[in-house]
């Protein structure tokens, strides 16, 4: 047992056990946005174990994008990124750098081509993008349409603003709908690999189907979030209290009628 009460497991690495108990900390609120991290001694006091194993833990979450190592000042919390968004501002975006990773045709999956209205294995288009917030990987893009679409994209046009963006205000297109969908589910290699996560780590997925005024699918995107750096909020404003109704009963003994709530 060390000094701050933690018990190693022998068959995991101890410091991705202590980056555990740090990520625990900062998880918590307990160490919020830009609190310094102790320093290498006070961790190694603390923890009981070598530098090596320190600065190991503290590159997990390096690499996680929970905290910042400055040269010189030590290391901080990262403030969690303010990304919560709306059905409203799914159309505006919000503050990212965008990194365009692929723009290329492919055959539609049977996940994507119903949605999308095509037939399992036509060509499509697909976009994959990065969008990173305070320097650390927040989300990857997917993006599926039909190619007589994808042609009219080059992927520096979507460097600055989000696809729904561009297809209103720069194609002039009348979107109608934009039905969304959210679930919790494992990345794959390439997601985990821009995400900097680990592949046994959950990423919080959003599924858009956007249709034209007209109904026809126009696209269907996947965003996949990092969990540690994005909240999903939604707020409903609830109608009015109604009156309760009133039930006629009827006693055929005494014959008259009673109003019951």
């Amino acid at each position: 047992m060390t000094p701050a009460g933690v018990a190693y497991h022998p068959s995991v690495p101890r410091h991705l056990q202590i980056q555990r108990v740090l990520r625990g900390r900062i998880e918590s609120g307990e160490w919020g946005g830009d609190h310094p991290i102790p320093t290498e001694m006070k961790l190694l006091a603390e923890f009981g174990v070598s530098r090596t194993t320190i600065r190991e833990a503290l590159g997990v979450l390096t690499r996680d994008g929970l905290i910042a190592r400055h040269r010189g000042r030590g290391s901080f919390v990262r403030p969690r990124a303010d990304s919560s968004r709306t059905v409203t501002n799914l159309i505006a975006g919000y503050q990212a750098q965008i990194k365009v990773i692929k723009a290329e045709t492919t055959a539609a999956p049977g996940h994507i081509a119903g949605p999308l209205g095509v037939e399992r294995g036509a060509p499509v288009t697909r976009l994959v993008r990065l969008e990173i917030v305070e320097g650390a990987p927040l989300a990857v893009v997917v993006n599926y349409m039909r190619t007589a679409l994808g042609q009219r994209i080059r992927p520096r046009d979507l460097t600055h603003i989000s696809l729904l963006e561009f297809l209103r205000d720069r194609l002039r297109m009348r979107l109608g709908a934009i039905h969304q969908s959210i679930e919790a589910r494992l990345p794959d290699v390439e997601t985990a690999g821009l995400l900097g996560t680990d592949l046994t780590a959950p990423v919080l997925t959003v599924r858009l189907v956007v249709t034209d005024a007209a109904g026809r699918p126009v696209e269907v995107s996947d965003t996949f979030y990092r969990a540690d750096r994005y909240r999903y909020e939604v707020e409903t404003r609830l109608p009015p209290a109604r009156r309760r109704p009133y039930a006629r009963e009827t006693h055929p003994r005494r014959g008259r009628t009673v109003r019951q709530p």
